[in-house]
Order: C-alpha cells, then sequence, then structure tokens
C-alpha cells in the first residue's frame, strides 16, 4: 500500500514533518549509526566504516502556549501535536540520539506573568538514546498555557547539544515569538553562527503569515529548513527532499587518472587500482583510451566498475560502459582480448545492483615470450533517457595472473563441481550488529555467521568474507515488513575477488516479514571452467534497496538480517594468486614494468644461480664433514652470498635499464 498524507490527515502530515526535520537533524550519521561491535574476523568496527564521524543528536521543542488551546479536528492543536509527537517516537530507530524541551506548559499567559512565562522552558527528556516511554509519558501529560519563549528555547537547546558532533535543533510552533527582544531570529542567527555542526529546522503547524516568515527566518538563519503542516499537496512536493536521511555514498578508490582522446596520447597503465570522473556522452559514441603492457608469463584481468547513485529517488537513466576494441600494437598475433558479454548498464535504481564490466587479455595457447607489451584498449561510456547532472564516477582495477600451462590446467580441472543450486542449509544464529560499507573499497570483513543492518532506499551496504580455490559464499537474508507499509525490494549480489556477478538474489518486503532461499554462485573459486572462472579471495555480498518514485518517501531506515556459510573444501584450483586493491603506479607515457614479473631468461639465471648455490652449500658440508676450519667455510659463505647479491643486483639493473 503506498502511503498517502491524505490518509492521516493533519495529525499525520504534523508527524511526518517533524520526522522530517528529525531525519535532516541526524543526516547522515545518527540513524542507522551502529554499535562500536567488532567484526570477530576483522576487529574492524562499523565507527570505522562512518569515517569515525561522532553520533548525530537532536533536541525536539514542542509548542504548549496558550494559542495550543485552539480548537482541531482532534480537538486542539495540542491534541494533534501530542499524536503527532508520539507517532514519530514510535517511528524512530532506536540508535537515534534525541532529547525533548517544551515551552509554555507551567506558567500562565497573564499579562503581570510575562517575566516568567518568558522563562518557562523545560526539558523533559536529556539527549541520549531514546526512551520511549519516557517520551510518551511526559507528551501525553502536556497542558497548554503560557508564553511563546522561543528564543530563550533555542538557547536552552543549544546548550544541552553541547558542542560536539553534528547537532540539530527541531521547533514546533502555532504562532510568533512572544517574548522578544532579542528577536528569536538573531538568536538562531548568533547559535549557528557559533556552532558549526549546529542546525535549527522549524516546523509551522497551522500558522498565520506573519508566523511563517518568523518561522522561515529561524530556518534561514540557522542552516535548516522550514517546514508547514496544514497544505498536504505542496508538503508532498516538498516531502522528497526533506524526508531523507542522505545515503552512505559509494567511496571511491584509487590513484587518478583521465582517459585519452585520441590513442596517441593513451597512457600506460600499472597492476592496481585507479579511479576518475566520466561525463557520459548523450548523442554519438566516442573512444576514450589507455593502454596496458602484459608481462611475459602473465595475462591481464580487467575490470571496469562504473558508479552512479542518485539520491534515493528513480531517476528515468540508463548508463553504459562498454570495450569495443582492445588491440595488440606489437604483435597482433599474440594474446587475444576476451570481453565480458554485452555491456555493464546501470540505471537510476540501487536494487538493480553494481554492474561491473569485465574483460582479460590471454594469451591462451600462445608463447609465454611473445609481445604483450602494448595494448590499446579503447571505452566507451554514454547514456540514455533523463541526462544526469553530474559526472561520473569510474574504477578501474588490472590484475596481473600468471599463464598457466596446459600440465597446470588439468590438474586444477580435476577438483568438484558445485551444484548449480545449493540445497543445504544456511542456519540464523543470534545477529550481530555490522554496518556494511559503502562499496567494494571499504567493505566490512566478516566470516560465517549471522548479521544485522539498516538500509535506505538507494544505498549499498557491503561486505567481504575470504573465499579460497574450490569454496563459495552462500548466503541467506531475511527482513521485517516494511518500515514506510510500501512494497520494497533488498537485493543482494555475490561478487567473486575480481568483482564479477557471481550470484544474486532478492526479498520483497511488505506487511509481513519475509525470509529468502539460500543465494550462491553457480560455481566454486576455480579457473579450470572458463565459462565460470572465478578466483580465491575475497568475495563481496552487495546488499542494495530499491529506489522510490518520484512521490516516494526515501530515507527511512529497513532492517535486515544475513546469515553466511562457505561451502565446498579448499582444492588446488588455480594458481597461488590472489588480486591487489592497492592503487596502480602513476599513467606514464611509457610501458611500466611489473615487479611481479620475471621473463624466462631472468627465471632461467635465477634456477641456475640457485643450483650452484645448492651445489656449494653440499661442498661446503662435505668439507665441514672432512675437518676444513671455520673460518675458510665462514670465508666461502661470504663469497656465495656475494655471488648471489651480485646476480640480484644485474637483473634490477636490467629490468631498470628496460623501463626507460
Amino acid at each position: 500500500m503506498s502511503w498517502s498524507v491524505s490518509q492521516k490527515g493533519v495529525r499525520v502530515v504534523l508527524a511526518l514533518m517533524i520526522a522530517v526535520c528529525c531525519c535532516l537533524a541526524w543526516a547522515p550519521v545518527a540513524w542507522g549509526q551502529s554499535s562500536s561491535t567488532t567484526s570477530t574476523s576483522s576487529q574492524t568496527t562499523s565507527a570505522e566504516a562512518d569515517d569515525g564521524s561522532a553520533d548525530g543528536k537532536a533536541m525536539l521543542i514542542l509548542d504548549a502556549s496558550s494559542s495550543m488551546l485552539a480548537a482541531d479536528a482532534e480537538g486542539t492543536r495540542m491534541d494533534s501535536a501530542k499524536k503527532a509527537a508520539n507517532e514519530l517516537v514510535d517511528s524512530l530507530p532506536d540508535t537515534a540520539n534525541m532529547g525533548l524541551m517544551v515551552y509554555g506548559a507551567n506558567e500562565s499567559d497573564a499579562p503581570d506573568n510575562r517575566e516568567r512565562g518568558c522563562k518557562d522552558v523545560e526539558t523533559l527528556a536529556t539527549v541520549g538514546r531514546i526512551d520511549r516511554g519516557r517520551f510518551a509519558s511526559a507528551i501525553n501529560g502536556l497542558e497548554p498555557k503560557g508564553y511563546t519563549p522561543m528564543g530563550h528555547s533555542l538557547r536552552k537547546a543549544a546548550e544541552e547539544l553541547g558542542s560536539e558532533g553534528q547537532r540539530s535543533i527541531i521547533l514546533v510552533s502555532d504562532g510568533i515569538d512572544s517574548c522578544a527582544p532579542p528577536p528569536v531570529c538573531e538568536v538562531a542567527k548568533e547559535l549557528a553562527q557559533d556552532g558549526v555542526d549546529l542546525a535549527i529546522h522549524t516546523v509551522g503547524f497551522q500558522v498565520d503569515e506573519e508566523a511563517r516568515k518568523e518561522l522561515q527566518c529561524i530556518a534561514d538563519a540557522g542552516n535548516g529548513q522550514f517546514l508547514e503542516a496544514g497544505d498536504a499537496g505542496s508538503l508532498a512536493q516538498s516531502l522528497k527532499f526533506l524526508a531523507q536521511r542522505d545515503i552512505g555514498k559509494y567511496k571511491v578508490k584509487g590513484t587518478p587518472f583521465e582517459f585519452a582522446d585520441t590513442p596517441e596520447d593513451a597512457k600506460w597503465f600499472g597492476e592496481g587500482q585507479y579511479r576518475t570522473k566520466v561525463t557520459p556522452d548523450t548523442n554519438a559514441k566516442k573512444n576514450r583510451y589507455l593502454r596496458v603492457s602484459v608481462p611475459e608469463g602473465h595475462n591481464a584481468l580487467i575490470t571496469m566498475t562504473p558508479i552512479w547513485q542518485t539520491e534515493g529517488n528513480i531517476q528515468e537513466t540508463e548508463i553504459f560502459l562498454e570495450v569495443p576494441e582492445a588491440t595488440n600494437e606489437n604483435d597482433p598475433d599474440c594474446g587475444t582480448a576476451s570481453n565480458a558479454i554485452g555491456d555493464s548498464r546501470i540505471l537510476g535504481e540501487a536494487s538493480l545492483l553494481m554492474n561491473p564490466y569485465r574483460f582479460s587479455l590471454e594469451r591462451g595457447g600462445s608463447d609465454n615470450d611473445c609481445d604483450m607489451s602494448s595494448w590499446l584498449i579503447a571505452t566507451q561510456v554514454y547514456q540514455e533517457g533523463q541526462p544526469i547532472d553530474d559526472a561520473l564516477d569510474l574504477e578501474v582495477n588490472v590484475f596481473y595472473v600468471p599463464n598457466p600451462d596446459q600440465e597446470q590446467k588439468t590438474e586444477w580441472s580435476n577438483g568438484p563441481i558445485a551444484p548449480s543450486f545449493y540445497d543445504g542449509d544456511v542456519p540464523f544464529g543470534t545477529p550481530q550488529e555490522n554496518k556494511g560499507g559503502t562499496g567494494f573499497n571499504d567493505a566490512i570483513e566478516i566470516t560465517e555467521g549471522t548479521y544485522s543492518d539498516k538500509i535506505v532506499p538507494g544505498e549499498y551496504r557491503f561486505y567481504k568474507i575470504p573465499v579460497k580455490w574450490g569454496q563459495r559464499p552462500v548466503v541467506k537474508m531475511k527482513a521485517p515488513e516494511s518500515v514506510t507499509e510500501d512494497s520494497d525490494v533488498i537485493k543482494v549480489g555475490i561478487y567473486d575477488s575480481r568483482r564479477k556477478l557471481s550470484g544474486e538474489g532478492s526479498l520483497n518486503v511488505y506487511d509481513d516479514a519475509k525470509e529468502s532461499d539460500p543465494i550462491a554462485p553457480k560455481y566454486y573459486a576455480q579457473v579450470a571452467n572458463d565459462i565460470g572462472k572465478s578466483y580465491q579471495g575475497y568475495y563481496y555480498l552487495n546488499f542494495a534497496m530499491n529506489s522510490k518514485l518520484e512521490d516516494g518517501i526515501a530515507g527511512v531506515e529497513q532492517p535486515y538480517e544475513f546469515a553466511v556459510i562457505v561451502d565446498g573444501e579448499p582444492f588446488n584450483g588455480g594458481p597461488d594468486w590472489t588480486p591487489t586493491y592497492e592503487d596502480g603506479p602513476e599513467p606514464s607515457d611509457e610501458p611500466i614494468k611489473f615487479d611481479g614479473a620475471m621473463s624466462t631468461d631472468e627465471q632461467q639465471t635465477v634456477e641456475e644461480t640457485t643450483e650452484a648455490a645448492e651445489e656449494t652449500e653440499q661442498v661446503l658440508a662435505e668439507e665441514e664433514a672432512g675437518g676444513l676450519s671455520l673460518p675458510l667455510l665462514g670465508g666461502l659463505g661470504v663469497l656465495l652470498l656475494a655471488v648471489i647479491g651480485a646476480v640480484v643486483f644485474m637483473l634490477s639493473r636490467n629490468r631498470a635499464q628496460e623501463t626507460r
């Protein structure tokens, strides 16, 4: 059932307006702020995933002045405000840090009581993790009677919030400040200037023009937002923007680079991770270029990850990335370029998951020594539909993996084959709170177990789990009914260590709790099967929640849990190699030598030197047995080390000269 303002009336409108401001109050920190629960394997806390940000804090100020006795559909304005505030408290996450204040509830508005009435501000609940029972009792006991000391209440709220972290004040009023001077707008400006991370939001409840202007002035001066309850039509238009808790945006990582517009200007990349920003083409597609130098005895695996997130609402845009051409400029007969089928397509809808584009430059049956030192790669990034306003983030990963011989391929293919569908059990245990990362780069490491988290529309949550050859992760997830009483989708994607999407599943959440079937990659980590080829290392779990339509309510956290196990027994299914996600070397005008690679001649030289060393050790042992003196043995040992050192030095010097 889609939510509608008109279904609830002005009371719900007010509740939503207050909730909206509270979303602003905690964005992006407090909502969903996990405790510093430590992952059993990585010792990485949720707080670290938030870059060390402190919890956000908010103070809600309710109006209990005499004007709140005015008649309303619920009885009086105060009755409506009470119900709205109670609905707000019921809807807040358990992790919300909030306090409650009221003005005008204790002193009358008699003309001769102005001095006392303008000091009538009371703290009903101090700032901290919300106590629903205490809030409800305090709210329900309010009786309006007094003045409207808004300026004084703002000062007291700022004092209660302190001076550290993200702080917000949410002021609800049905009229103007009756205790000026000083003008409440000036008070708001002064407080905002004193507190860098302080925002003052206002909610006008059935206000007239004079009060509307004053509340707007307070919000403007306090770096906050003004919202008005009473006009459901205008509220629906502004709710989309204001009701959001900011989504956790993907944290991009890598060495900065720019594509070249022509082949002549294309830079060489080394092994590692790179990042750039790209404005997708809208009319004609154009090629953007880079180069890689594949070392002898190796293949290249290249992954390009386009990153684009809306603010939680669907945008009618499609982004495409593809590599139409990869050319070996030095030896066209050496190696082949194997592209992923089709393109990488992302839409303005997070539940469609991340979609990295993968391709490889492989020697196959070619000679390990054939020249693959200059591959020119053409990339196209373009869009269809509603144009996006900002440039697109893009990560490029270059991996160099040893090229196996036929004997190795045969050995690696002898391992067990995974059943296409996992039919075992993935039990849920006591969940451990663990806030996921925003993407591949800050994914939170986990082990087998059960975890809980929260997510908002348009957001990603990432975790990673180590997987060896012959294994695969298996995941089950479950969630309670939709928090927004809307039909929602939570999806999970499982990616291998080179960001290949290897398995996915979804959970439809609406009016009751749901649990998914087990979700697993179709294959174990094994390189023998070219179709299902996956590499050992960290596998990534990407949870995502559907974005909302334009008039939908975004920014409301949906809880979920998931259980994960590792299926399969380790076996020799591939090379002793795992991908690295370290930043790559600076792009260069010359081929970048791969330190981990070694030519055939270099390998032979090292092998010969090693054999000579072993023979020398044997001679030394024999001579020692025959009574050779210790000083002479020591001298021969030093000479042996010097010979090995000289060989290593010459090889290093030759490499350095080759890169010039």
